[in-house]
């Protein structure tokens, strides 16, 4: 990559080497700071966004005016609005207190609006040539200033992902560019499905299935049940204690802003207390 690049250029200078350019002026660095890719390190129990932020601090902590610094998307490991808050706050970290030069590449564009505020802060782009039709060809070269949209789904294409996937992800991209709602589709032949989570059952079911047994008409039994035309059902019981303090923390988790680990963790959680009750 670009980042990459200029890291290794300023290495084999500092070691007196050649470099790949006709001319180069390169400043002495007193060391090379990366946080690029992303591994976890399971034999320590370490999530990737933990090995993130361990490196981050480490960045944070070591390195000088006189370094160099090269972050690739910091803060993806988590939550969006996590991630782009941290973003936000290493950049202006190194920016008024290191004042390291230092490579940030991100996908938030949020992040773009701080060359308006910070002195030494600028921002360039990856070239790309937009064809009209929904194809594009990535230049390879650098360029002042933002841009104002990613290309990961045409990425995702040329990857190879099904045609259909593709065809999908770009007709959600585009109502959440518009602010619309997405329905999320069932089956070909079944059309867009709404689905809930039975407590009771352990999975999902369509609202169908749900409002269709609530609706049915019936005369009540002798055993509590309700007498339908297709047989007996029963009758659904009150929620218990437990089952209702679960209920209530699931409807205060907000999973715009919780990581997918923590939701996890979450409904660990909830279904351990609803085993044991």
């Amino acid at each position: 990559t670009y980042m990459r690049q200029v890291a290794l250029i300023v290495l084999l200078a500092q070691a007196g080497s050649f470099v790949p350019a006709d001319t180069a002026d390169i400043g002495l660095v007193d060391g090379i700071y990366t946080r690029v890719g992303a591994l976890d390190e399971l034999a320590q129990g370490r999530s990737t966004f933990m090995v993130e932020m361990s490196e981050l601090s480490n960045i944070l902590h070591s390195a000088t005016d006189e370094s160099l610094v090269v972050l690739d998307e910091v803060g993806r490991g988590t939550a969006t609005y996590d991630g782009v808050s941290i973003a936000w706050a290493a950049t202006e970290y190194l920016h008024n207190e290191i004042g390291a030069k230092t490579l940030f590449a991100t996908h938030y564009h949020e992040l773009t609006t701080l060359a308006d505020h910070l002195p030494r802060v600028e921002n360039v782009h990856v070239a790309v040539a937009d064809e009209g039709d929904g194809e594009v060809t990535f230049l390879r070269t650098i360029r002042e200033g933002p841009t104002d949209r990613s290309y990961g789904v045409h990425v995702a294409d040329l990857a190879g992902v099904p045609g259909p996937v593709v065809d999908r992800a770009r007709t959600v991209l585009d109502r959440l560019r518009e602010d619309e709602a997405i329905e999320a589709r069932g089956p070909a032949d079944s059309g867009p499905t709404q689905v809930v989570f039975d407590l009771d059952e352990g999975g999902f079911r369509t609202a169908e299935a749900t409002t269709g047994d609530d609706a049915t008409g019936g005369d009540a039994t002798a055993d509590g049940g309700v007498e339908t035309g297709g047989g007996t059902a029963a009758v659904r019981e009150s929620p218990s204690v437990e089952e209702r303090a679960v209920l209530d923390s699931l409807a205060e988790i907000d999973v715009t802003e919780t990581a997918p680990v923590e939701v996890l963790n979450r409904v660990r959680e909830w279904q351990r207390r609803l085993d044991d009750e």
